[in-house]
């Protein structure tokens, strides 16, 4: 299946490419700034509503600590008021209880949440204050079989608070559930333990002295032993904090109060003045339901991509195709033989360099097919002239061998030798056409050359040649050191009076085969001398160095350079007055012999 895939995909147009490329590219864009987007605003909106939460916390706790201070000072009061230990007592006075009613009656009227007062004394019969109605009251006995009386006899200094919950009903009959602070009155003289205090008021009458909570906002109040006091919609007071479903149901006393449902936003404070805990509750997904706008933006924008896509693509692929399709057009007309091709590209980016590039590589193609065809007709017309040179060959030969033989039945020896060796360097000359001989067929041309001009210049010139017998067979190009031979005759000796000597070796050296002519003419001049050595060194033809005065020297260069590569090379080295020495190196790996010519191993 990979392979197939990819078969397709290297099969599509750079259209098609760019187009699949780039709709996913876009969409991830437009989704990843969706996404970024939506979560960088609902950490907000989260972060905003938990400091509203907080807001509400605090507020909460501040006004409940306001309720529970001002039933502390209720009870202070009344603590301190002998009038009331003067009831309590077992002997009270006649009009006690006409005070403590009158000072009751007031606390109550100034007080715009408390709305009932009990006193239980074993000793007294139960003190009743009820602003909401005259119902019977919960006894004593009954008061004490209570969880909020056993928190409060065990907490004699702070009290307790509770709330109706289950069978208990400070009075009978009323179905308001009622919150209230209960704690033992103690007489501050004596110290003696006189009864219970119990102040109350309705839950929902206590609900409104912490304030309503927004729409979607729950405010729970919870004391400290797990006891729903109050909640902002009325339906957990008196219940377990256990039932509550935000904590996963754990006691109070194992609570993490940072671990809850991660459907609920929830915020926690707690009073040091009551103990207790106050939850402020709002559920996740109503506060974010307003940022659904960023979502619904971009499933639109990531549509309207899908829509924009394929004639958005098509005109931007459309600019970079064009300038493409030219070159691909112009190549085809390469192909099919039209090298004066070039593309107008005006742009500068990489597609400009390509174009620009192409332009120039066809023009070196055509220069090069130009050069080539300048080559191969120099070749055929340099055939031509060796063809022409060759016609009839055998006619010189014989006639040379006449006047040779004429020569030596009249008694002229040396001219019959003269003319013998003339014929001898024609033959070795023109070598039936072959342009590659022996190094001894070369060595010949160049000794007859040698025999004819030592003739020439009376004995001037004397000459040797070193060879070692091994290197006889070896396939050099024709004509490779003659010339050699001939500039160091007509270029030194000739141009000195003293005689003359030139000495031809050939050796083999580190795997090379060195040939060196050496003289003692003249010698070339430092100025000549090192532009001649520039050209040798330089890639271009012999040709054009003609005003070097080595036109044989470059045109050799060239020769070897053709024939055995870069690895063969001409050194030259000459003193004023005292001498040359020209040296041309040949790979020997690039040499071939007589024998194994006929061996057939070339």
């Amino acid at each position: 299946m990979p392979a197939n895939l990819k078969y397709w995909y290297l099969g599509l147009s750079i259209r098609s490419k760019f187009q699949l490329w780039f709709l996913p590219l876009l969409l991830v864009a437009s989704g990843s700034i969706g996404f970024f987007s939506y979560t960088t605003a609902s950490n907000q909106v989260l972060e905003k509503v938990s400091q509203a939460q907080e807001n509400i916390s605090s507020q909460t706790i501040s006004h409940l600590d306001y309720l529970a201070k001002d039933i502390h000072d209720i009870y202070n009061y009344l603590s301190l008021s002998s009038e009331l230990h003067d009831l309590l007592s077992p002997e009270p006075t006649f009009n006690s209880a006409i005070i403590v009613n009158s000072m009751i009656n007031r606390l109550l009227s100034t007080r715009q949440f408390f709305q009932s007062l009990l006193i239980f004394s074993d000793g007294h019969q139960t003190i009743k204050f009820n602003s909401l109605n005259n119902n019977e009251i919960i006894s004593f006995e009954e008061y004490k079989k209570s969880r909020i009386y056993e928190n409060t006899v065990n907490d004699v200094v702070s009290g307790a608070w509770g709330v109706e919950e289950g069978p208990l009903k400070l009075f009978i009959g009323d179905q308001r559930r009622k919150v209230f602070y209960s704690k033992v009155l103690v007489n501050p003289e004596n110290l003696v333990k006189e009864g219970l205090l119990v102040i109350g008021m309705t839950e929902e009458d206590f609900r409104q002295s912490y304030g309503r909570a927004k729409e979607n906002v729950e405010i729970v109040i919870v004391n400290g032993d797990g006891t729903i006091l109050s909640d902002s919609d009325g339906k957990w007071s008196g219940s377990s904090f256990e039932q509550l479903p935000y904590y996963d149901h754990v006691p109070i006393e194992q609570v993490d109060w940072s671990n809850h449902d991660g459907e609920w936003l929830i915020s926690h404070s707690s009073s040091e003045v009551t103990g207790w805990h106050v939850l402020v509750i709002q559920p996740r997904t109503e506060q974010l339901m307003q940022l659904n706008a960023i979502r619904w933006l971009t499933i639109g924008l990531m549509l309207l991509i899908l829509l924009m896509n394929a004639p958005l693509s098509w005109t931007i692929s459309r600019l970079f195709l064009q300038p493409l399709k030219k070159i691909l057009k112009s190549m085809r007309e390469v192909q099919a033989g039209d090298f004066s091709q070039q593309v107008d590209v005006t742009l500068r980016d990489e597609i400009g360099q390509l174009g620009n590039g192409y332009n120039i590589m066809v023009t070196r193609i055509r220069e090069l097919i130009q050069d080539v065809y300048q080559s191969e007709i120099s070749k055929k017309e340099s055939e031509l002239r060796l063809l022409q040179s060759q016609i009839n060959p055998h006619f010189l030969y014989n006639t040379l061998n006449s006047i040779a033989w004429m020569s030596y039945r009249e008694g002229a020896e040396k001219t019959a030798d003269m003319i013998q060796k003339l014929s001898d360097f024609f033959r070795y000359n023109l070598s039936q056409g072959a342009d590659i001989i022996s190094l001894s067929k070369e060595l010949n041309i160049v000794e007859s050359y040698l025999y004819l001009s030592k003739i020439r210049f009376a004995d001037k010139l004397t000459y040797s040649i070193e060879v070692a017998q091994r290197l006889s067979d070896v396939l050099v190009p024709k004509l490779i050191l003659q010339p050699l031979v001939e500039n160091a005759v007509v270029h030194g000796i000739e141009q000195i009076d003293e005689q003359g000597f030139v000495h031809v070796s050939v050796r083999e050296s580190s795997g090379d085969l060195h040939i060196e002519v050496t003289d003692n003419g003249m010698g070339i001049a430092p100025d000549r001398l090192d532009k001649l050595r520039s050209a040798i060194r330089s890639e271009k033809r012999a040709a054009h160095y003609e005003d070097t005065g080595g036109f044989a020297l470059l045109n050799l260069r060239d020769r070897l350079v053709n024939h055995f590569g870069d690895g063969a090379g001409i050194e030259i080295d000459s003193k004023r007055n005292i001498g040359t020495t020209v040296k041309m190196v040949i790979p020997f790996r690039h040499l071939e012999s007589e024998d194994m010519r006929s061996d057939g191993r070339v």
